[in-house]
């Protein structure tokens, strides 16, 4: 007698194929024709199933399988040395994405872009000391992969004022924020910025990269914005006095700043 195989048996055992292939060098597999060919990984490494969803991506009005792996040299280390995103569908040339390696990496599905499809968003740690992440849009419309562009993180400039304050302009917008130092004047007499609540010599703050760039449905209109948030550094990289906070919504074919602001503290997410 002959086993009936269930759907998510043959789920399981079609992820567990894909995998082998990766790690074997990609046979196969269509690659993304824009980017270069996903590196072989070396005969040791661990091939593992991040995530994995059912959804429409390509736009035929059936499923896709959209699964996000990655690969590992350690296999006790948390940290994945290279990912990929794997879109198969009925019918459909099967599309493998490469990105970069990172920690805790994972999926979420949102339009951006207003074409009324799901496009794939991805991010890793990078497990740097800045708490910085790797970002990824791709969108799968008609099955031909399309990275969409991130947006260019805010610039912000420093003037540092009496009484242990410094005043903080975004360039995008030309609006300026106030941070107390009061909290650790110590520490900034220390280093010579001030002296007696007189500015000494002026510093030049650090602005990281985003340290989360996050989909969120701000105008709850089914197209998703990204709300970014940027780490701001003082006298050394564990002087963080305040954060960039931006969120910017697709038009037109670019990245629109709608909102941006400076707090002392970090935002919260808007739920």
């Amino acid at each position: 007698m002959f086993r009936k195989i269930t759907p998510i048996a043959l789920h399981r055992a079609a992820i567990s194929l894909l995998i082998s292939s990766l790690l074997l060098g990609g046979g196969g597999l269509a690659s993304a024709e824009e980017l270069p060919p996903p590196s072989s990984p070396q005969p040791s490494q661990q091939g593992q199933l991040v995530q994995t969803r059912e959804i429409d991506v390509t736009g035929d009005g059936k499923p896709d399988t959209v699964a996000l792996i990655g690969s590992k040299l350690d296999p006790n280390s948390p940290y994945f040395d290279k990912l990929y995103i794997v879109v198969s569908g009925q019918g459909q040339q099967q599309v493998v994405i490469p990105l970069e390696g990172g920690y805790n990496p994972h999926m979420q599905f949102c339009d951006f872009i207003g074409d009324k499809l799901p496009q794939i968003y991805v991010a890793a740690e990078t497990g740097g000391s800045g708490g910085l992440s790797y970002y990824y849009i791709y969108s799968l419309k008609n099955n031909v992969p399309t990275a969409i562009p991130l947006p260019e993180p805010l610039r912000v400039k420093s003037t540092f004022k009496k009484n242990y304050k410094v005043l903080l302009k975004i360039e995008e917008t030309g609006k300026s924020f106030k941070i107390d130092l009061m909290d650790r004047k110590d520490d900034y007499e220390k280093f010579g910025i001030y002296k007696d609540g007189k500015v000494i010599k002026p510093l030049i703050v650090n602005v990281d990269g985003y340290g989360a760039l996050k989909p969120i449905d701000k105008d709850r209109d089914g197209i998703c914005e990204l709300m970014g948030i940027q780490r701001i550094t003082g006298i050394a990289n564990a002087d963080t006095i305040g954060y960039a906070n931006s969120i910017w919504k697709w038009k037109k074919g670019k990245w629109v700043l709608k909102e941006a602001s400076i707090t002392q503290t970090l935002q919260r997410s808007p739920r």
